[in-house]
């Protein structure tokens, strides 16, 4: 069960990064929200991290929480009628 959970959540995180990549290509989406997108991902990458990648599964784990959090907030603030034609294009039930 625990391992059906991780691969469900996996899943929806690579749908949030299909979804989150169409709408950061699309005109429509507010700039504001890109760049909020953007700063996160830079933040993930740079090599400053509150709990250093050397420390086995912590750093890791920490870019991928970041991750999800970013995704998440992005996903919340783009216009609804947006994302909704997004996730028509891709297949995805809008939840």
């Amino acid at each position: 069960m625990n391992i059906l959970f991780r691969i469900g959540a996996l899943r929806a995180l690579l749908g949030s990064v299909r979804l989150s990549w169409r709408l950061v290509r699309d005109s429509r989406t507010p700039l504001g929200h890109k760049l909020f997108l953007g700063a996160a991902v830079v933040l993930i990458v740079s090599p400053i991290n509150w709990i250093p990648s050397f420390i086995p599964i912590l750093g890791q784990m920490e870019n991928l929480a970041l991750l999800a959090l970013a995704l998440n907030l992005f996903l919340k603030r783009v216009p609804a009628e947006l994302k909704h034609q997004h996730e028509a294009a891709l297949g995805m039930s809008g939840a």
